[in-house]
């Protein structure tokens, strides 16, 4: 209650008084989140002229910039991801090219909304013997980093069901997308499979393994590098 009587009160402010500030603006320790923390932090500040606390503009800390914290009280705030300028491309250095798949349970994956964390591309195929046998190593990867870093397998010329029933005979866990007519593999000029590539949470390429089966030391070097990048 006493939250909105002050959201009230600063909406009967005069006009011109305070600018348009947002939840950022009162995130006073940088914490990423808008909490009892701020209010200590801004407690600190009242009453004095600091600007970070100004909160309307007008000088001065005090009861009307309390309103407007007040009004973002409780808030998370959300960073945008990291991106990059490089050109795209398919090489160490680049961005990689953006692309929109199912997965195997019928969701949307796009590439680019994953920015903000690293990404293991693994093209493979059910029929690729060098891709079957560098799987265990990647599910060990998956077991001890899978928090750090979103592998994805990228299903060249397989069908929804080969790569279920394959999937689930073994028991492998990272996610999965389905690119049936080659297309994305296509874009990635992949010759051969499997082929790995690492990209950091900027998007860019850090990282290119051809051929394997490749094991777990590399791949757990490649994704450290692709996290420190």
């Amino acid at each position: 209650m006493f939250k909105y009587a002050m959201i009230l009160i600063f909406l009967l402010l005069p006009a011109g008084v305070h600018a348009a500030p947002t939840a950022s603006d009162c995130d006073f320790n940088n914490s990423g989140e808008v909490d009892f923390a701020d209010f200590i932090a801004f407690s600190q500040g009242y009453g004095t002229t600091q600007t970070q606390y100004d909160l309307n503009g007008d000088g001065a800390v005090n009861f009307r910039d309390f309103v407007i914290f007040a009004q973002f009280y409780g808030q998370t705030i959300t960073t945008p991801p990291p991106t990059t300028d490089a050109p795209v491309g398919i090489q160490v250095g680049m961005q990689a090219p953006n692309f929109t798949l199912q997965t195997l349970t019928g969701e949307s994956f796009n590439l680019y909304a994953q920015r903000g964390k690293p990404v293991f591309l693994n093209f493979w195929g059910t029929w690729c013997g060098p891709c079957v046998a560098e799987m265990p190593d990647m599910q060990k990867l998956q077991n001890t980093m899978g928090d750090s870093i979103q592998i994805v397998g990228i299903g060249v010329r397989d069908t929804r069901i080969q790569e279920l029933r394959f999937i689930r005979r073994y028991g492998y866990t990272w996610t999965f997308v389905l690119d049936s007519a080659g297309e994305v593999n296509n874009a990635y000029e992949n010759t051969g499979i499997p082929r790995s590539f690492f990209i950091d949470a900027k998007g860019e390429i850090v990282r290119v393994l051809r051929g394997g089966p490749q094991r777990y030391e590399t791949f757990l070097e490649a994704t450290r590098q692709a996290i420190n990048n």
